[in-house]
């Protein structure tokens, strides 16, 4: 059986654009440059792993993750990468594959610029060298990041504003750099909520009376201005609509008085994508920095409301593990859990502060949720078990990739000889062997079998690619049965399963799945 080759590819997302990079290309080039010069790779399965716009400070990249994957299966002879840093940016994680992980699963591992070779290294660890070339990556990420926070919390704190679209009731100054202007249409809209909650008129009630008079949600303004186009904003449909909780942020946001409040949030390590609340004393707060929309007086009147409304039963945080995953059949926003007498259940509150009536009927408790849920995903788990077991799709994609394989390897050989052909050609003609007719005829019967085979090499090859990708997703299926016989409802098997619950006013929902091989169920209550 062939041995298993893996060229792994990246580009950082600084450099990301659309479709496949010049500096994709020029990896994949020299990666099989390299195996061209080496003979020892000829008879070998070449498999190719490309992530395109992700960061190296971390494996939270999914073209590496199936790498990895495969590499824990043992299926993965050699990995080539251009250099270290293209594996990772990580210092104690590029290492410890390095030094441990790789060589304890007997998988060899190429660096071509920096040219290393394990299999060189002779059961030895890896030489300082290598140790401190990775530690350098991960130390210039390090540095560049900190720079950048460095700068940005230098312009935090002379009161600029770095974020790509302004917030409700402000647009981005033309005159003046990093600074805000008035946005007089959505202002008056701000200045009203604050007037009405301050009149003590319930948050439910203002998103009413602004559903009524048809005024743009703060999402829908800005899709009708045009200030998101391009920045793949999510829309809940055509119908967003004003909710209590809308309302609550804007009477919340400390910025309307003229102040720019920054720095809320910081990851928490480069590495990660993870951030963390930052407490309010290391806010960068700085005062007068934009146009106020209302006074400090009638700001802190409202916050003892927001305050009380803040410990009512419904809460937009995601803390329950249906967080994302509800939403009401008939209108399409997210469902909100409510607390009634210690029992959860899920309403749709933008229906109700719509006053859509088929929306106001929308109603689920959890505990019916997670029974309902549970016996589907057994359902599912039955079905992915019966599919594997009785098709071996597994089995036979494995063949069919091994025979497009040998294909390839033939066609390759066929390619070479061709070429050959038609150097020795050249060659002969100009030694005076054949004359210029014949070379001409040879010449160009040698052009169209090049090509040929060419064409035939590229269809072979996406051929295996399919393959590939069933195999990929044949096996995500059969990580799906580590659930079976799960007797609690985990935010883990809601995220493998299932991508949304849509909830109806009768009771029913219908689950649509992850998986694309079995039909959406829709479920009676």
């Amino acid at each position: 059986m062939a041995k298993k080759v893996a060229l792994y590819i990246r580009l950082s997302s600084e450099d990301e654009n659309k479709g496949e990079s010049n500096s994709i290309k020029n990896q994949r080039d020299l990666l099989h440059s390299y195996l061209a010069d080496h003979v020892e790779f000829a008879q070998d399965e070449i498999l190719e792993f490309c992530d395109d716009g992700f960061s190296g400070t971390n494996f939270d990249r999914p073209a590496i993750k199936r790498l990895l994957d495969r590499v824990k299966r043992k299926e993965i002879h050699c990995i080539l990468v251009k250099d270290f840093s293209r594996f990772g940016r990580n210092f104690l994680e590029v290492c410890d594959y390095l030094d441990q992980i790789f060589p304890f699963l007997r998988v060899r591992f190429i660096a071509v610029n920096e040219n290393y070779d394990s299999s060189k290294s002779n059961g030895s660890s890896i030489g300082m060298d290598v140790a401190f070339k990775t530690l350098i990556y991960e130390l210039y990420s390090r540095d560049i990041s900190e720079k950048i926070r460095s700068v940005q919390q230098a312009k935090f704190k002379k009161g600029e504003y770095l974020c790509a679209i302004a917030f409700y009731g402000y647009a981005r100054s033309k005159e003046k750099k990093n600074s805000l202007v008035v946005d007089e249409p959505a202002a008056a809209v701000v200045r009203r909520i604050f007037q009405m909650a301050y009149e003590g008129v319930p948050f439910m009630q203002i998103a009413i009376t602004l559903n009524k008079e048809k005024i743009p949600s703060p999402l829908m303004y800005r899709r009708e201005n045009h200030t998101d186009k391009d920045r793949g904003w999510k829309i809940a449909g055509d119908q967003t609509v004003w909710t209590s909780v809308a309302i609550r942020r804007i009477l919340s946001d400390e910025r309307y008085t003229g102040k720019l409040v920054s720095r809320k949030r910081t990851k928490v390590d480069i590495s990660l994508k993870k951030t963390m609340t930052l407490p309010k004393s290391e806010w960068i707060v700085v005062p007068d920095t934009h146009e106020a929309l209302v006074s400090e007086k009638v700001f802190q009147k409202v916050q003892s409301n927001v305050k009380t409304k803040s410990m009512t039963g419904w809460t937009n945080q995601p803390k329950h593990i249906f967080y994302g995953k509800l939403k009401c059949a008939h209108c399409n926003h997210s469902l909100q859990r409510k607390l009634l007498r210690k029992e959860p259940f899920y309403r749709c509150e933008a229906g109700m502060a719509a006053q859509n009536e088929q929306c106001q009927l929308v109603k689920l408790y959890e505990q019916t949720l997670t029974q309902t849920l549970l016996l589907a995903i057994d359902g599912q788990i039955r079905l992915i078990q019966c599919s594997l077991s009785q098709e071996g799709r597994l089995e036979k994609a494995g063949d069919a990739i091994t025979k497009l394989q040998r294909q390839v390897k033939e066609q390759r050989t066929m390619l070479d000889k061709w070429k050959l052909a038609k150097i020795l050609a050249y060659e002969e003609f100009c030694d005076g062997k054949i004359p210029k007719d014949k070379y001409l005829k040879r010449k160009e019967e040698y052009s169209e079998n090049i090509s040929s085979a060419e064409a035939l090499i590229l269809r072979l090859e996406k051929a295996v690619n399919q393959e590939n990708l069933q195999i990929q997703k044949d096996t995500e299926l059969q990580s799906c049965q580590r659930f079976a016989s799960a007797t609690e409802l985990t935010r883990e098997m809601l995220d493998e399963f299932i991508q949304v619950i849509r909830v109806y006013n009768n009771g029913a929902i219908e689950i649509v799945w992850n998986f694309k091989d079995y039909n959406n169920t829709c479920i009676p209550q």
